[in-house]
Order: structure tokens, then sequence, then C-alpha cells
């Protein structure tokens, strides 16, 4: 969608006034210092690694004149919010576990009059500490858009804000440009190349920063929601019957760890543990589960399931159970074969979407209380789709 001049001058106006105003709360609150996107020839894209919720507002401090970010569509459905965003920040809206056709378009559409555009090209924050991965088509984007490329770091939010946590962590954030590509200079890369290029740009490795600098990230309840990454016991190797409470996380097996304010584990045998490696070690387990176990049913939960239509409302509502067998997901009475699934993604803190194909195109979103993983679903799925490209 075209953004009017009119528009444009009304969002430039909005960024100039609100960022300022929320510079002291990002210093008292995170402790953000970050380099500032100067003299950088406009417009530019805008890619960064993802791991708060804050993070377009840790980008738009460092930039220097208004930035349009690409937010997930279901920023639309956030009641009162949705206007409010949409009128003075008039994000590009992408849809979780898709392709991003129509996104791609407005993306360049808005570079070549002369927007700047911001995106995260993981579209997920980190589960374990590390930057995720992201689709091939970043570096096409970035080469057809013929406009400045920009890759920004930034560091400590995995700590500060853990994608399966609740509430924030008092430690330090910072932001930092990993490099700038003149149009020039991605005129003479490959794809290949420039997504590379991306990739070692904004990689971050949690566990690797916090040996380097030990920074305490403290807060209450630290451990409170860790069974929703780490859905295997790391003792008996039982799925989703890890529980949190306080600092700690524990398993009816009698495996008990607590978790400290630099982000470790510690268990009753004195071994100190990551969740890098602990998910790792889950994600492993899982592909042996789906190629080796002899159950059909491998794991399943009580879940909240919506039905969204193709102007992002919400059509259905129901409590159900989601089963996952080893050709397919049932949810509830719908049964959905690994073939039919035509993306799957985690958005937020745990809500697990899923889009498919069957006699029509559909859209679920599914959520659990607090100890549901949606994780082990995503897994499941990337597995079944990997071991089905071997064949």
């Amino acid at each position: 969608m075209m953004v009017s001049f009119d528009e444009y001058a009304f969002h430039q106006a909005v960024f100039r006034v609100a960022f300022p105003l929320v510079f002291p709360l990002a210093k008292l609150k995170f402790r953000y210092a970050y380099e500032k996107l100067s003299g950088i020839p406009e417009p530019y894209l805008l890619l960064a690694n993802h791991n708060t919720d804050f993070d377009p507002i840790f980008l738009g401090l460092a930039s220097e004149h208004q930035v349009y970010f690409v937010a997930t569509e279901k920023i639309l459905r956030m009641g009162l919010l949705s206007p409010f965003v949409m009128r003075f920040f008039h994000p590009i809206i992408h849809y979780k576990g898709k392709t991003g056709i129509s996104s791609v378009k407005e993306i360049l559409g808005r570079l070549r009059e002369r927007k700047n555009v911001a995106l995260f090209p993981e579209g997920n924050r980190s589960f374990n500490g590390l930057t995720g991965d992201f689709v091939s088509a970043t570096g096409k984007l970035a080469k057809r858009s013929g406009v400045t490329l920009v890759t920004y770091r930034l560091r400590g939010g995995y700590f500060t804000s853990p994608r399966w946590g609740k509430g924030l962590r008092r430690g330090r954030m910072q932001g930092e440009i990993a490099h700038v590509y003149p149009p020039k200079t991605l005129k003479q890369m490959s794809e290949r190349e420039i997504n590379e290029a991306i990739r070692q740009d904004l990689f971050v490795d949690a566990y690797s920063d916090q040996k380097r600098q030990r920074i305490p990230y403290k807060g209450k309840n630290l451990a409170l929601g860790l069974e929703s990454t780490l859905f295997q016991c790391p003792q008996c190797g039982a799925v989703s019957s890890l529980h949190s409470r306080g600092n700690e996380i524990f398993c009816s097996c009698g495996y008990r760890a607590e978790y400290d304010v630099f982000g470790y584990l510690h268990d009753g045998d004195g071994s100190v543990m990551t969740i890098t490696d602990l998910d790792k070690r889950q994600h492993e387990a899982v592909e042996d589960l789906l190629e080796q176990s002899s159950a059909t049913l491998l794991f399943e939960d009580s879940v909240k399931v919506e039905s969204i239509g193709p102007d992002h409302q919400v059509l259905s509502e129901a409590r159900t159970t989601l089963r996952a067998w080893r050709d397919g997901l049932a949810v509830g009475e719908l049964f959905l074969p690994f073939s039919s699934i035509t993306g799957m993604a985690i958005n937020q803190r745990n809500l697990l979407i899923i889009h498919y194909t069957l006699e029509e195109n559909g859209h679920l979103e599914l959520s659990g209380d607090l100890s549901f993983s949606a994780l082990k679903y995503l897994y499941l799925y990337q597995s079944a789709r990997k071991i089905n490209e071997k064949i």
C-alpha cells in the first residue's frame, strides 16, 4: 500500500516526537546503549536480529530518520491498539509462516518511494539464545531493492526478555551497526553471498556474549515459563513433564535445576547447562522420535484454537486437543497431514500458527497454558519436512 506525501509527513513528525520521548525509558529500563545510524545514504533497507518485543523501539532510537517496520498480521487483531499503530506508524503487514509475496512487493514499493524500511529477517524471537535462520529470498530482496543495505546487531535481548519468560529482567542491551552495503556492492554479490553476509552480520550467541561480559539480568521468577521452550526433561527424557516455579524447573522423575541471573541452569549434580545446549539435544530427540519411534501418537496438549479468515477476522474459537502423530497433526476432529501444512510458525511468546490446504486454505492459531510448548510441534513439522525431502 503506497503512502501519500501527507501521510509520510505525518509519520515523520510522529517519529521525531515519539522516539525521543521513549529514550529515557529505554535507558533506564534496559540500560540500552546504541550506535547511531548516521550519515547512511537513504533510502535504506535495515535488517536486524530479533529477541524482544521492544526491538522496533531500539532500532527507531538508532535511526536518525523515519523507518517503516514489517510487522506480523497479528497486529491487526489487537483491539484498540491496532488502529493506533496503523494510523501513526503504518507498518507493512506480513503473515507468519507464509512466503510473503505481498509484503515483499510493499517493501519494494516503499523503498522506491525513497522511504526507509526495517525488518527482522528471522521473523521470530530466539528460543535458545542463537540468532535464527531466515528465508533465502532475503538476499534476493536486498539485491532487487537497489538501495543501501544496513545490518544491525542487537545484543542482550535474549536475557533481558527471554521469549519463554514472564516479565523483563534488568541487565544491559547494546545496538551496533554490523555492516553497510552500498547498492554497487550488492550488485556485484550473488544472492547467496548476500544471504551469507546477512547471516554472519546478524548472528548472536547469547551465551558466548555472557562468557565475555558476565552481565547479571535480575528479576523475579526467573525460570517461570521455561518449560514452554524446554519441553523434554534432561534426565528422564520425558516430553511435557517439566514444570517451573520461581527460579526452578523440575520433573516428576526427581530432576530439578535452578536458573541463575546469568542465564545458566544448575542441577543437583553440580552440572551447569545452557538453554542453547539443552534445546539442541531436545531438537535432535524429536528427529529421532519421528524416525525411530513405533508409537503413532507422539504427544498431545489441551489448547484454544482460533480459525482466522482472509480479512484477519476470527471465524471461530474453541477448546480442543492438539495431537501429534507420526504423519500429521490432529486439531480436534480436523486431521492435517504434514503434506497439507503449507506453513507453520510461532508468534509472540507461544502462539502456534498453522497454514494448511485441504479442500480450501486454512489459517489456525493455537494457544495453551503457561506449560504449553508450541516449539515441539514446530520441531516435529520441520523434521517431517526434512525426512520427506530426502525421499
